[in-house]
């Protein structure tokens, strides 16, 4: 906008010098015509005079000479008249002068009996310039002398330019501030707030928010930017949907595999003391009643643990919209164990949690946590072979809790680091593993504000992830 408004400026001052330079020029085409035709009427007057009185020079031609100049003057508003005889000399004029004659050329061409020639001269003692006309005075058919006309002549173009100059230039600003107030304005309305919109919704999904919306309005490029960027987010938010709940669909795949032996062992064992309990039925009571009740009560125990499997998977694999609330990351960590402790690969492997009996709070949904947890431990499980011990560290950092997940497994290969969180990328065997469960997870995790990340290798040790997740502070009573 100031570019536009010094272009605009220059361009005011250019245009406007121009036609005052025009003005200026055309002002003195017609003072120089006026001034000739002003000598030619002069001298046509002198010369009437002339033809009835004689050109002789007399004291009391002259005499009579200056007073007809001296009206002449009065009425015509030239600054000066002079009467010059053939010889040059000055014969009568107008106020008087008594400096000599400073343009002999152009008299000379005058007194020759040619039309009105115009010069101009300095004035003497000032800056200003004069403005001479002169013309031959024509008696009896031939030349008898010449009249000057003198008129005040400032320089045309400076004149205007002089008189108009600081009216233009206050216009020029006046329009450059209009341009530019104008054009903030409509720059502000029409581009910059859209762009300011756009600008902070991609940022708010660059943070992990896929909800941000906007307004489809203003000018019709930009309201279908922003209808286009709106179909995007809808269209991201969608997919994110199906990715998660098809990567909790494969990870309910995985975890189904591991416990459906879990499930027979308690169907085994409910089974049998079923059997005891009909063979005691058939032979009307031989059993001791407390033993009867003992097998009641393990039949119900078995039973109560084939449910909670089944109603801990169903809530794994049912798809989650849970809003963010306060939640205590321990919990969470304790579920996702107790999700995995039924699997087989999980007999040999510990999970041991550090940083005290209490963690910082932090807003996120629980259960899409204990997604990226179970997504977490069973990488881990599989990098140690199904044997070894889990570390789940937390703590504090400037308001947000930093979990960690370390293994003791051989760690990620270099040329792998960097591609982990790529989607579809695995390390399993084919069949055993999407690929979608590092970057579905980091995707989650970024939807609550927080961060995942692989911690740099230290040589001897396993991987270690970094979850870093906003805190919350600690309600009141």
């Amino acid at each position: 906008m100031l570019g536009m408004t010094v272009v605009t400026l220059v361009a005011i001052l250019t245009t406007g010098y121009i036609a005052l330079w025009a003005a200026g020029d055309s002002l003195r085409v017609q003072r120089e015509a006026m001034a000739a035709t002003l000598a030619a009427a002069v001298s046509r007057t002198v010369a009437a005079e002339w033809a009835i009185h004689g050109a002789d020079a007399g004291p009391g031609k002259r005499a009579n000479l200056r007073t007809l100049l001296r009206s002449l003057c009065e009425s015509t508003g030239a600054v000066g008249l002079s009467v010059i005889g053939p010889d040059r000399g000055e014969i009568a004029s107008w106020p008087p002068r008594k400096e000599g004659d400073r343009d002999a050329i152009v008299l000379r061409t005058a007194l020759a009996g040619g039309p009105p020639v115009v010069n101009y001269r300095p004035e003497p003692q000032s800056r200003e310039t004069e403005l001479l006309a002169y013309a031959s005075i024509d008696v009896a058919g031939r030349t008898a002398g010449a009249v000057r006309v003198t008129l005040a002549a400032t320089e045309p173009t400076q004149a205007v330019l002089r008189r108009s100059g600081w009216v233009l230039l206050l216009l020029a600003i006046a329009d450059a501030l209009l341009v530019l107030g104008l054009g903030l304005f409509v720059l502000t309305q029409l581009v910059v707030r859209p762009l300011g919109q756009l600008r902070r919704a991609t940022a708010s999904m660059a943070a992990g928010d896929l909800d941000p919306r906007i307004a489809e309005d203003g000018p019709k490029e930009f309201a279908a930017l922003a209808s286009a960027f709106n179909q995007m987010t809808v269209s991201l938010a969608n997919q994110r949907e199906q990715i998660i709940r098809t990567e909790k669909l494969a990870s309910v795949g995985q975890l189904a595999a591991g416990v459906a032996h879990e499930i027979g062992n308690p169907l085994a064992a409910i089974l049998g003391y079923v059997d005891i309990l009909r063979a005691d039925a058939a032979g009307k009571g031989e059993m001791p009643t407390a033993e009867r009740q003992d097998a009641l009560d393990r039949v119900k125990a078995e039973t109560q643990r084939i449910h909670r499997i089944i109603r801990e998977l169903l809530e794994f694999s049912r798809p989650s919209h849970e809003e963010p609330v306060a939640t205590d990351p321990l919990r969470v960590v304790e579920s996702s164990q107790a999700l995995l402790a039924p699997q087989a690969r999980f007999r040999d492997v510990r999970v041991v949690t550090t940083g005290g009996e209490t963690w910082p709070q932090v807003l996120v949904s629980p259960g899409r946590l204990v997604q990226v947890l179970v997504n977490l431990l069973l990488n881990a499980a599989d990098a140690m072979a199904g044997k070894g011990t889990i570390v789940v560290a937390c703590q504090d950092a400037d308001g947000k809790a930093v979990l960690t997940i370390a293994d003791e497994g051989p760690g990620v290969a270099a040329e792998n680091r960097r591609k982990i969180f790529d989607p579809f990328f695995t390390t399993k065997p084919v069949g055993q593993g999407t690929g979608l469960g590092l970057s579905v997870s980091r995707s989650i995790v970024e939807s609550f504000g927080g961060t995942l990340e692989l911690a740099p290798a230290v040589a001897g040790q396993g991987a270690k992830f970094v979850l870093t997740l906003p805190g919350v502070a600690a309600v009141p009573g």
